[in-house]
């Protein structure tokens, strides 16, 4: 039985990458011993957490990483003597500047787990630097694509091994796709990674095309974004604005499409969630993620980045036809069966054992 630690900022977001470290978190738990590590807890996980997983706090209030580095490293160092750890995982990468020093001075296993890609760094130089110290001096990186695999290679002095793990789907029980269903559905953060001005863009020029007349457009989720975009889809017909959603199955029950128009991604929990129950998919075919997830003019169709007018064609192509959308959704339901938990887990599972 390993001793397993799970670094994070905190679990009480309602992200992609909270969501997916809940799932391998409680999967793992089941045969090994399973900590997790919050540099800074804020309230409750989003998440259900395994009760067997033991929760353990950095810092009561949030610090400045730069600031505070040396106390940072001592801290985690502290906790992973304290548990006994054989493992450390560093959930997100920007974690490795002090967590794979942490590890390496408590003598302890180090894995890095990516959930961007590793040509977004968000403008910070301590991301980039974190990377280069992971891809350096940790034991493994796990990266959700094989793409983002490839990148790592290509643009580091790589000794860890870069192991591709992708994320695996939650649980959403019996959802049953409802091709009269007239609701093109998107998700995530409204910030300028996810594209929402595009969406409303596209979304405007094609509700002047007939196939569109009864459609409405779902938008779930908050951020800095939320204001401008709320007032940009004042003029824009059938355009709704829902708050984050703990809980997506009704969201996923009445959505006839899903559309993504990110600028760039990891691997979208959202349209792993999508293929899985069987929902038709439109998404930009940005670097990493989409692409791994969805076949195109079989599950879905992707669309060249910043090709508004082909993604607005795409998203009428199926408005216009059942049948297309039903043989879609049974194709997505097949294919997503690779992103099962289980497979996942074992591949984790794998990965934690060949060391």
């Amino acid at each position: 039985m390993l001793k397993i630690g799970f670094l994070i900022q905190d679990m009480a977001k309602l992200g992609g990458t909270e969501r997916s470290a809940s799932i391998i978190m409680n999967g793992l738990a089941k045969d090994d011993r399973v900590y997790l590590i919050e540099v800074c807890p804020k309230d409750e996980p989003a998440f259900e957490i395994n009760p067997s997983i033991e929760k353990v706090g950095l810092f009561k209030s949030e610090k400045s990483l730069i600031s505070s580095y040396i106390p940072f490293a001592h801290k985690l160092y502290k906790a992973i003597s304290s548990l006994q750890l054989d493992v450390l995982v560093i959930v997100e990468s920007k974690h490795a500047l002090y967590g794979v020093p942490a590890a390496k001075l408590a003598g302890v296993r180090c894995v890095v787990w990516e959930h961007f890609n590793f040509n977004v760094d968000l403008g910070k130089k301590k991301r980039r630097i974190a990377r280069n110290i992971a891809a350096k001096y940790a034991d493994d990186i796990v990266v959700l694509t094989n793409r983002d695999r490839q990148i790592w290679k290509e643009k580091t002095d790589t000794h860890a091994r870069i192991v591709t793990i992708p994320n695996a789907v939650p649980d959403l029980g019996n959802i049953r796709y409802n091709k009269n269903a007239k609701t093109v559905v998107a998700i995530g953060r409204l910030t300028f990674q996810k594209g929402f001005d595009h969406l409303l863009n596209i979304w405007d020029t094609l509700k002047k095309d007939v196939r569109a007349k009864d459609w409405t457009l779902k938008i779930v989720g908050d951020g800095p974004d939320a204001h401008d975009l709320q007032i940009d889809s004042l003029r824009i017909p059938d355009v709704e604005f829902l708050p984050p959603q703990k809980d997506v199955r009704p969201i996923y029950q009445e959505a006839g499409i899903i559309a993504l128009t990110s600028r760039y991604e990891g691997l979208p929990m959202v349209l792993l969630e999508a293929a899985s129950v069987g929902i038709p998919i439109v998404a930009y075919d940005c670097e990493t993620g989409p692409s791994e997830i969805v076949e195109n003019n079989r599950t879905g169709y992707l669309v060249n980045f910043c090709d508004m007018d082909g993604f607005a064609e795409r998203l009428l192509n199926l408005m216009g036809s059942d049948n297309l959308r039903e043989t879609f959704s049974h194709n997505a339901k097949e294919s997503a069966l690779k992103f099962a938990q289980p497979a996942i887990l074992n591949k984790w599972q794998q990965m934690l054992e060949n060391h």
